[in-house]
């Protein structure tokens, strides 16, 4: 099945930035279809060139992070190219809506690119100044993703996914290609002694566990871990705050789980339970959502959720109390003591702050 869109950027850009970029384009281009689940792709994760060249080749719409390291890198020149082939198929008189399914983003500032090749196009609107003069990363680093630039430029750049999606591209089947424009020759960013740097983003942590009456103590020792967590510096997603105004639980879910750099999933008898659907109908059906959403990130990256889904165990409880995935047998844990902020919490969050798990 082919990609709604893809995501080419180079690989010597800060991974964590463009990563998170793309996962939230995702998710409000489905906001705006309605909620519509839809398949899209980051050329940079794909394990060969062959393999990149067929992700781009079928794809609905190539959006670019316009970069100087974009254009330094050679692969971001094939996905150009393959990309290029398939806008040369389309008759000239429909060639208006194929050149939308390309969609540019002004990621860093240029002060070159390749001659013949459109600059990103500026966006317009009063909230977006910052975007169209220093560009996305810039936006992120400074004013992170909550701000309003950022929110106007991902409204924006995921209506402008849709509108290019209906271009309805033909797929190329091509041998891979040279890239398309001559490298620049990127210059060594030297460091401005002047301009204390910018603190890192935090990662995004989601916490799953399982509210149940007869775990007398539970539901105080999560919120503790998450204080104590939000206190080194996590940006910590938990019903708890969420519950602070009024919500729509399952779409709330959704957008956390989906956005969370990394989900902490807390070992007790009524979340495994949940988690592995054997509860009593009806009852516990948010733990049992989220496991369902886990047991397919499992599925879907069979050697690498470990990374991403990571299991903690606060006592009086073990690790048999944690739900059971292929391969979870063997799966690293921590365990945390949340009355004295002892165990594993210090290991937890050296790993944590390594950042987003790729």
């Amino acid at each position: 099945m082919a990609s709604y869109f893809v995501t080419s950027f180079a690989a010597t850009e800060q991974r964590g930035y463009a990563s998170r970029f793309h996962d939230d384009l995702d998710a409000e281009v489905s906001r705006q279809l309605g909620g519509r689940k839809i398949r899209t792709g980051r050329c940079v994760e794909s394990p060969s060139a062959e393999a990149r060249r067929a992700l781009v080749a079928e794809a609905g719409v190539l959006v670019v992070l316009y970069s100087p390291d974009f254009f330094s890198d050679s692969a971001c020149g094939r996905d150009w190219a393959v990309f290029q082939r398939r806008l040369g198929h389309v008759p000239a008189q429909d060639c208006s809506g194929a050149v939308r399914a390309r969609v540019l983003v002004r990621w860093r500032p240029l002060d070159s690119r390749p001659p013949g090749l459109p600059w990103a196009p500026r966006l317009d609107g009063d909230a977006l100044t910052d975007y169209n003069e220093g560009g996305l990363h810039e936006v992120i680093r400074r004013q992170g993703r909550p701000s309003a630039a950022y929110r106007a430029a991902l409204r924006t750049i995921a209506e402008q996914v849709r509108e290019g999606n209906r271009a309805a591209l033909p797929p190329d089947d091509g041998p891979l290609p040279e890239p398309f424009f001559p490298l620049l020759r990127t210059v060594p960013k030297q460091p401005d002694h002047g301009v204390e740097p910018e603190p890192p983003v935090p990662p995004r942590v989601f916490i799953s566990y399982a509210h149940a009456e007869d775990q007398p103590g539970h539901i105080d020792d999560v919120h503790t871990l998450a204080d104590l967590l939000k206190a080194r510096g996590m940006n910590v997603r938990i019903d708890r705050d969420a519950a602070e105004e009024p919500q729509i639980w399952n779409d709330w879910m959704r957008a956390e789980l989906k956005q969370a750099d990394y989900i902490l999933t807390v070992a007790s008898p009524a979340y495994r339970r949940r988690a592995e659907k054997r509860e009593d109908p009806g009852r516990g059906l948010g733990a049992t959502w989220e496991g369902a959403y886990l047991m397919d990130q499992v599925y879907l990256n069979p050697t690498t959720w470990v990374k991403r889904i990571i299991r903690v165990v606060l006592p009086p409880y073990d690790t048999v109390d944690l739900p059971e995935f292929p391969g979870s047998a063997s799966a690293h844990h921590y365990r945390i003591d949340p009355a004295t902020g002892g165990g594993d919490l210090n290991v937890l969050v050296r790993y944590l702050k390594r950042g987003p798990a790729q």
